[in-house]
């Protein structure tokens, strides 16, 4: 036996080193691909939908309480996109620049320093009421268009995600993304107001 130790590193933990590495690697790559990065834009579309939801039910809220009509859900403010937008950011349920970017997504981006005064948007606002109920579509993705059926099939060009899904938030505040192949189906989707023009 050597008494002597020489420092070094053996081919045993070189070899654990390289394993322990890719299996870091395999584990990250899914996130790095097209459509990793894809779920993780549409589920920040849902987390801004989610925020304008609450802008908006608090605004329902102040309306109930006080009695101002010029506060309150889509369909009950005159039914427009204008008029939502403009209730939200000039009685200060959000700011001008904040509604802007929670109104673009990948492909769709809101000009800053502007209340948005048309539905070119990145997300299309249905004309929920108060007395809609709760699993009424209030928000969707802009390539989701509404039928009586549940919807067009999703286009490869539309935006801003084309066919790789679509997001819908009922009035009630849940949301869902879906996929491509969920576009008729109703029962997940929920019950739709006349959309906004």
């Amino acid at each position: 036996m050597n008494p002597r130790h020489e420092a070094g590193i053996t081919l045993v933990e070189v070899v654990v080193c390289l394993l322990i590495v890719a299996v870091l690697m395999s584990l990250a790559l899914p996130a790095n691909s097209g459509s990793g990065l894809k779920r993780g834009q549409m589920t920040q579309t849902l987390s801004n939908m989610k925020q304008l939801q609450l802008a908006t039910e608090q605004m329902a809220l102040d309306r109930a309480t006080t009695g101002d009509t010029n506060v309150g859900w889509p369909g009950d403010i005159g039914g427009t996109f204008s008029n939502w937008t403009t209730a939200m950011a000039t009685n200060g349920y959000i700011t001008t620049n904040d509604l802007c970017k929670l109104l673009s997504a990948p492909g769709i981006v809101v000009p800053l320093g502007k209340i948005p005064t048309q539905n070119n948007t990145a997300l299309r606002v249905y004309a929920v009421k108060a007395t809609s109920a709760s699993n009424t579509v209030f928000l969707t993705s802009a390539n989701f268009t509404n039928t009586p059926a549940g919807g067009q099939p999703l286009q490869s060009s539309a935006k801003p995600y084309g066919t790789k899904g679509f997001i819908v938030l009922r009035k009630g505040g849940d949301g869902s993304i879906l996929q491509a192949r969920q576009v008729g189906t109703t029962n997940i989707i929920g019950e739709f107001a006349p959309i906004c023009p």
